[in-house]
């Protein structure tokens, strides 16, 4: 799904390239468009990668990119950590990848494409939160429930037992009724 948007946006943007007015020249716009696919491609051929290993891969490669953001925090290696961190659970926190992200639009490399790609990334990153809050609430929801279950399943068990006891008294008193009836 992120890939054929991605690719989508890379082929919007150079389908949407404006020849050059001036002869001879080659238009600014051109470049930083040319420099902006470069660099979406980039970002497209580093998912596809990193969905290519298997979750022990990722997880590693995790680590690495980690490590290496933090020696050296470039903006590209951020935004491919934040990347990862929306494909992979266990990459890390999507809060922190939020914050990459956004301390890379306050930087003025940004174009307007790389820029609203990252904050299409920053919605899915928070709908990520949101489902992991849910999922979470639902997982408490269930032990909860579990919980009751147990101790409804106890009050049964012991309610069973109960019911055993009284049907064990109630052939005992009839044995004796029966005896006495017979003596009689």
């Amino acid at each position: 799904m992120k890939m054929a948007l991605l690719l989508a946006v890379l082929v919007l943007l150079l389908g949407c390239q404006q020849p050059s007015v001036r002869r001879g020249t080659q238009p600014v716009a051109v470049v930083a468009t040319a420099s902006v696919a470069e660099d979406l491609q980039g970002l497209i051929d580093f998912s596809s990668r990193f969905q290519s290993y298997e979750r022990e891969g990722q997880l590693a490669l995790c680590a690495e990119m980690r490590a290496a953001y933090e020696e050296v925090p470039n903006r590209w290696t951020g935004w491919y950590l934040a990347t990862a961190i929306s494909q992979v659970e266990g990459c890390g926190d999507p809060e922190e990848a939020v914050e990459w992200i956004q301390a890379m639009l306050n930087q003025r490399f940004v174009s307007d494409e790389v820029s609203w790609l990252a904050h299409y990334q920053i919605r899915l990153l928070q709908f990520q939160q949101q489902q992991q809050a849910q999922l979470a609430k639902a997982l408490a929801g269930e032990k909860r429930l579990q919980r009751r279950l147990s101790q409804v399943d106890k009050v049964n068990n012991t309610l069973e037992n109960q019911l055993r006891d009284l049907k064990r008294i109630e052939t005992s008193i009839n044995r004796r009724l029966d005896e006495k009836q017979e003596s009689n």
